[in-house]
């Protein structure tokens, strides 16, 4: 067993406690195609009605600090075409050159490196993922925000950023040819890499009297969604709709419910 984002085997001991948790919890199997192969997928399908609300435009947590596993080529254009405002919102580009980058030099590191940065400045110069930015007073993603800015399509704005990113918290692990999808809940937490300590992912957390005095905008509790709901759109590009209408119907929940996407509109 893998986990499939982070590309990491499991130890012996996290593989049993796996399959023992799948073999005893409510599963949905189907079969999915992702990332353009075919699998027979395996589905924690409870853990899909955890109460969440992505309200990322309201929110002050800085969250996205790990480095994503891989930009494509979508995402490394959009930087290049948009290399003022990528610097104005993450500084990257002025860091390297106090660093003593020339830009051609920065161009090509966009364009070739792991993380568009060299290797020697990843936890160092930079010690998060160098699209996290902060917008005025809110923590995002550079790369959505300049998507949003061009107009362009929530499916674009998928294709675009790094897969890892899109479908957070939503953790897979690979087995052979089978698929272990699963929401990261109190219930399985342990069982995944993806820390889902958050607000967002905690409706008791945002009830707190600090995070409420930190985000007094947003995160209204009667807001708090089930997670296929927030996710529909994002999960139904990727899987497909035959793999959310499933999960809809084993839960009975209707779709009329469903609230619009994290960063779909500007507050």
């Amino acid at each position: 067993m893998r986990y499939f984002m982070h590309d990491r085997d499991l130890s012996p001991k996290l593989e049993k406690r796996i399959r023992d948790y799948f073999a005893k919890i409510e599963k949905i199997k189907m079969e999915v195609t992702f990332l353009n192969n075919d699998y027979s997928a395996i589905i924690d399908v409870r853990s899909f009605e955890w109460l969440s609300n992505f309200d990322c435009f309201n929110c002050l947590t800085n969250c996205c600090v790990q480095f994503p596993y891989e930009f494509n080529s979508k995402a490394r254009e959009i930087i290049l075409d948009n290399l003022k405002e990528y610097n104005n919102l993450t500084q990257a580009i002025s860091i390297m050159k106090e660093e003593g980058m020339t830009e051609k030099e920065i161009l090509t590191s966009i364009k070739n490196d792991q993380f568009l940065i060299p290797e020697n400045m990843v936890e160092t110069v930079f010690d998060r993922c160098t699209c996290s930015c902060v917008h005025i007073d809110r923590s995002l993603c550079a790369i959505h925000k300049i998507c949003i800015d061009n107009h362009m399509s929530l499916g674009e704005i998928i294709d675009t950023k790094s897969l890892w990113c899109s479908i957070y918290p939503l953790e897979i692990i690979l087995d052979e040819n089978t698929l272990y999808i699963f929401v990261p809940t109190k219930g399985n937490n342990y069982l995944s890499l993806n820390d889902s300590d958050f607000p967002c992912m905690d409706i008791e957390k945002s009830k707190s009297p600090y995070f409420r005095r930190e985000n007094p905008i947003g995160f209204k509790t009667d807001e708090y969604r089930p997670f296929i709901l927030n996710y529909y759109e994002v999960l139904s590009h990727i899987f497909g709709k035959d793999f959310c209408n499933s999960i809809l119907s084993y839960l009975n929940i209707s779709l009329e419910d469903k609230k619009e996407e994290q960063y779909s509109k500007k507050h």
